[in-house]
């Protein structure tokens, strides 16, 4: 657009209508507002600290060279707003540290402002930390990611942040993460991955009831591809084999590494041989366990011939152990 002065633009020999004179003198008049605050308005310094310090307004403002370089003279702003020092404010900084403020040199502003940069994050911005915490072979790919501009700093996506897939077979998982921009300050980042891990688990050749001690050949190792998963996966039959799971799992299962237990020691319904210690004496009488209880637990036993239910730690071969004055009472 050309803008002019005249209250009217000829054509032809003929006026242009008032109305649109008028409607075109007001956008030239905002448009060229807009450019002289565009020419006019400073850039705002760069700060990277919590707070902005004497050394970054003697950076912006030449008459401050004299103020102390480590002086607190306020709290940074947030990423993508500026913290202005208006013109009185600067007066009262300079008042208050003995400065005697003159001229501004020509070019600046009357005001300070200061600001962190921003930018819009990229793909590789947010794939190189991800990468440094997963297994070097892993796939990985970004589906979605945060769009909103960010401060430079270090970027940081911590596993345990990494959300399960949502079921239903979709394998994008939701990756929480950060930008840390100063010591104490960050911006929250997320990303929808896709991850892929190959890995060789032990797997169930058939269904595996709980508490019952696995034997090897009911297992077999078998390399799987899937997405990335925060529990330990078996990979080896040594892990599993004579151990028990907590709960039941059908054939063709990967075995967790924290649903795998210890045999009981003592079954409800075993005969169990229990030994009271009470100082140099000992005591061997039979029970009847009540419930099941690995190596170290209480279990709830019966004496046959009294009746009486009472607790003592159990001990591998359906043995039970109960000292006078550390275990419960009988």
């Amino acid at each position: 657009m050309k803008c002019t002065s005249r209250s009217t633009i000829l054509s032809s020999n003929k006026r242009t209508p008032a109305r649109f004179s008028i409607a075109r003198a007001l956008v030239c008049s905002q448009f060229l507002l807009l450019s002289v605050s565009a020419i006019a308005a400073p850039a705002c310094l760069p700060v990277s600290e919590d707070r902005i310090l004497g050394r970054d307004l003697a950076r912006t403002d030449a008459r401050f060279t004299s103020l102390g370089a480590t002086l607190q003279l306020g709290y940074a702003p947030t990423p993508g707003i500026a913290r202005v020092f208006s013109a009185p404010e600067l007066e009262r900084i300079a008042r208050s540290n003995g400065i005697k403020l003159g001229r501004r040199i020509s070019g600046e502003g009357i005001e300070d402002c200061f600001e962190f940069p921003v930018h819009t994050p990229m793909d590789a911005e947010l794939l190189a930390p991800m990468r440094d915490v997963l297994p070097r072979d892993a796939a990985l790919q970004i589906e979605d990611m945060v769009h909103t501009p960010i401060p430079a700093g270090r970027v940081e996506f911590p596993l345990s942040s990494l959300e399960p897939a949502a079921a239903g077979g979709s394998d994008v998982q939701l990756w929480r993460g950060f930008v840390q921009y100063t010591d104490t300050r960050r911006v929250a980042l997320w990303a929808r991955v896709r991850i892929t891990v190959t890995q060789r688990v032990v797997v169930t050749n058939k269904d595996l009831e709980a508490d019952l001690p696995i034997d090897a050949t009911a297992l077999r190792i078998q390399e799987r591809s899937g997405p990335w998963r925060h529990e330990v996966l078996a990979s080896r039959i040594d892990q599993v084999a004579g151990q028990v799971v907590r709960q039941r799992l059908s054939a063709g299962s990967e075995i967790s590494m924290s649903v795998l237990a210890k045999p009981p020691a003592i079954r409800r319904g075993d005969l169990v041989r229990v030994e009271v210690q009470s100082g140099q004496a000992v005591l061997h009488f039979e029970a009847m366990a009540q419930t099941t209880a690995r190596a170290g637990e209480y279990a709830e036993l019966r004496n046959p011939i009294t009746g009486k239910t009472f607790r003592a730690r159990a001990e591998a071969g359906s043995r039970a152990v109960i000292v006078i004055g550390k275990d419960p009472p009988l």
